[in-house]
């Protein structure tokens, strides 16, 4: 067993504010400081790049970045925010519409595999002035991995096929782009539901290969599929005939399958699992997906490979109709299942809990 620190932060105010909370919160705990401030410094010319992506499609979060920089006395170069652009997410994520569940209300599971020294294991809900009101966890503090907002829009994403990292034998990113956990929150933090969140980020110019789920109260919800800075996507809604949407980390849309026609097999004995497991069903309850969530694979959908950066970091639940996010960290279910509400203020917390690392073989 592994011991983790799991946190939860409140986060209101301006954009600067915010940063500059998340700030302190490291100053005083060297773990954190270690982790989000590196000696190796990026250019300033990329800072100057990335910021201007930030400004064109995250508007204020450059603002958040430079409050947190403040609060630590670092220089923006030295953030590793901006260099870190290798992250792979390998995860499962399913969207059931009202008629599949037993509380005739749209659903969004998903696991989130990764490294369990990468993972921020953090959940923030986050007021910023003039932005939506949101819940996720983050990524590198200022992103996010998945989350809903006030409105009822939930985002869920994976990677899609080859990772697009610049490292051997992996695909190269094509140009100077978007990075899922910018994209999530940006979604999160501007759109009220699936129109607007596929109007917004039809233009986005997006590096990373990945799959997204968005899923909103009303019953729409759309798989949208990045491959190469190209998108393409699928839609539901109540008067399709289709009631579940889900994806691991292979493409399933038919514009990209001959760019990435591979697949890893566990990607798709996923998949199957899934489609097996839900396709034909109804009255499909919370406790049933937390049990696929937590169920090793290949009987479930849980991995304990943390050495191999496949390991399960979090499993989570989304309700956008309800207003709840349900956690339960490490893939483990006596970490136990915490439930949050988007309309009450979280409570800052620090909680040690424990992962099981499978060993390497």
């Amino acid at each position: 067993m592994e011991p983790i620190e799991t946190r939860t932060y409140n986060l209101r105010g301006s954009h600067y504010a915010i940063g500059y909370q998340l700030g302190k919160q490291a100053a005083s705990n060297e773990y954190l400081k270690a982790k989000y401030v590196v000696k190796a410094a990026v250019d300033q010319k990329q800072i100057r790049e990335t910021n201007a992506l930030l400004e064109r499609w995250c508007p204020g979060l450059t603002e958040e970045i430079q409050g947190f920089a403040d609060a630590l006395n670092v220089h923006l170069e030295a953030l590793v925010f901006y260099t870190m652009t290798c992250y792979v997410p390998n995860c499962s994520h399913i969207a059931l519409l009202s008629n599949k569940t037993d509380m005739k209300q749209p659903l969004l599971a998903r696991n989130y595999e990764f490294s369990n020294e990468l993972e921020d294991f953090c959940l923030m809900r986050t007021e910023a002035e003039g932005k939506y009101t949101h819940i996720g966890t983050s990524m590198l503090q200022f992103g996010r991995d998945d989350g809903f907002n006030e409105h009822g829009l939930a985002v869920t994403i994976s990677s899609c096929g080859m990772p697009v990292v610049n490292l051997a034998h992996m695909r190269k990113p094509q140009f100077n782009g978007l990075q899922y956990w910018v994209v999530v929150r940006a979604l999160l933090e501007n759109c009220k539901n699936v129109e607007e969140a596929l109007a917004y980020i039809k233009e986005m110019p997006i590096v990373f290969n990945m799959n997204m789920i968005l899923l909103d109260k009303t019953d729409h919800a759309a798989l949208v599929q990045t491959m190469d800075g190209k998108i393409a996507y699928r839609q539901i809604d109540a008067d399709s005939h289709e009631e579940m949407l889900h994806a691991t980390n292979h493409t399933v849309l038919p514009q990209f399958m001959h760019i990435e026609n591979q697949a890893f097999p566990h990607s798709i004995t996923r998949y199957h699992f899934i489609e097996n497991e839900l396709k034909d069903k109804r009255h499909i309850t919370k406790a049933q997906l937390k049990d696929m969530l937590l169920t090793k694979y290949p009987q479930g959908l849980c991995f304990h490979n943390y050495a191999e950066n496949f390991g399960t970091t979090k499993s989570m639940i989304l309700a956008p109709r309800e207003g709840t996010i349900e956690i339960c960290w490490g893939g483990q279910a006596k970490n136990c299942w915490q439930i949050y509400d988007i309309a009450k203020p979280m409570a800052t917390t620090l909680t040690e809990m424990q992962i099981e690392i499978d060993p390497l073989p």
